[in-house]
Order: C-alpha cells, then sequence, then structure tokens
C-alpha cells in the first residue's frame, strides 16, 4: 500500500494536537497534555522537515511548515520554548 505523504503528516499533527490538549485523545474522547511526547512529534516532524529537502510537492512542503509552526506556537502556549531542557529533568 502506497501511503500518501500529506497522510503521515497528518498523522503527526493530530499527534501533537493530542499530546498539547488542543484536541480529544480519540481512544478516551478526553484531553490531556504530555510534553515529552510533544516534543517528540516536532523532533520527529523537524527529522523529515531535514531529510526530505528539496523532494517533496509544493503542497507537502507547505503543509509540514505549517503544521511545524502550528506545533510549536501550541507548544510554546502550552509549556513553553520547545528548545529548551524539560523542566522535569531538572526538578530531580
Amino acid at each position: 500500500m502506497n501511503v500518501p505523504f500529506l497522510s503521515v503528516l497528518q498523522v503527526f499533527q493530530v499527534e501533537g494536537l493530542v499530546s498539547l490538549g488542543k484536541m480529544l485523545h480519540p481512544a478516551t474522547n478526553e484531553t490531556a497534555k504530555n510534553e515529552d511526547y510533544a516534543r517528540y512529534v516536532i523532533g520527529v516532524l523537524e527529522t523529515l522537515k531535514q531529510k526530505t529537502e528539496g523532494n517533496l510537492e509544493v503542497e507537502e512542503q507547505r503543509f509540514l511548515d505549517q503544521t511545524l509552526s502550528l506545533l510549536k506556537l501550541n507548544f510554546v502556549e502550552v509549556f513553553g520554548n520547545p528548545d529548551a531542557p524539560s523542566t522535569r529533568d531538572s526538578l530531580a
């Protein structure tokens, strides 16, 4: 089965929004925040952006860029700077 790249990106977009508490989790129908998973999803999308540079169609590149921007802006709103170390790590 050949899965369209936009579908792959949409999966990560939903996962990111769920982990930021911006969407209901499809299994529980509740919202919950998960900082570590939100960081992971953003990291995966950043890796995809880097590894696919110059190989995407215009629509795919635009959606990837918009998804990354959306998730990063919402991450900052919910948790603070996504590039900063996790505050939980420093509380140990």
